[in-house]
């Protein structure tokens, strides 16, 4: 199988932003999905095992699903919400569902998507903030499909699932951050669409952190698209924004 992900490595800037294409939003992202979730193509990439010993496997499998364990998110957060999360000592699997409001359908040419700059959403600038919660987490972006996703005019659709590695320590003054990810669709042009990333207060019986128990899937409103699975979900956050 040819493996069509990206691994970004991004110099992020506070102060070189990318103009957003009008009528593009990501306002809904699933948190720790799983394989339904993700779709055929994700639900069938792996990565290598990197505790498997092939000569004391010990019940290790030698490689793990790019998605996860699928089996949701820990303690109070949400497992859909209209933002990504950076939490520290975790790898986060994010699911990114596309809303496309430009007055015309766009095919994604699902191999230029890129995490393209990320920045504080309020900066002052007398004292300017990190540009990131975590400057150094790696992150890799692994699209819906590995050719191309249609998004409909007027429709939401899951594009690509964002997986990053935090550290134990985060930045969290602010708490709330910008996104910014670039593509062009099949004939070239380029778009800009951006995501709230939040660094939430977390907790619970089971600490913070994703890939662990209850996952919700997708709630109420369910509808199959070309590109694939879409929901929309206007759940009430246990979470509250700072």
């Amino acid at each position: 199988m040819r493996y069509w992900f990206l691994l970004v490595a991004v110099a992020f800037s506070t102060t070189l932003a990318a103009q957003a294409t009008a009528g593009l939003t990501i306002d809904t992202v699933v948190h720790e999905p799983n394989a339904n979730d993700v779709g055929p193509y994700i639900a069938g990439l792996t990565i290598p095992n990197p505790f498997y010993d092939p000569l004391q496997p010990n019940g290790q499998p030698a490689t793990f699903p790019v998605y996860g364990n699928g089996s949701g998110i820990s303690n109070e957060l949400d497992s859909i919400s209209d933002e990504f999360y950076a939490l520290a000592r975790t790898t986060t699997h994010d699911l990114a569902v596309i809303t496309n409001t430009t007055g015309a359908p766009i095919t994604v040419d699902t191999t230029s998507i890129q995490l393209a700059g990320s920045r504080p959403r309020n900066d002052v600038p007398t004292a300017p903030e990190q540009s990131s919660p975590d400057g150094a987490a790696p992150s890799t972006i692994y699209p819906y499909d590995p050719v191309s996703v249609t998004i409909p005019d007027g429709a939401s659709v899951a594009l690509f699932l964002i997986v990053t590695k935090w550290r134990e320590s985060l930045d969290t003054s602010p708490r709330e951050y910008i996104w910014t990810f670039t593509f062009n669709d099949t004939g070239g042009t380029p778009y800009t669409v951006e995501g709230d990333l939040l660094v939430p207060e977390v907790g619970g019986d089971t600490g913070s952190g994703g890939c662990a128990t209850g996952n919700d899937g997708y709630p109420h409103v369910l509808w199959v698209l070309a590109g694939g699975i879409v929901a929309i979900s206007t759940r009430r956050k246990l979470l509250k924004k700072a």
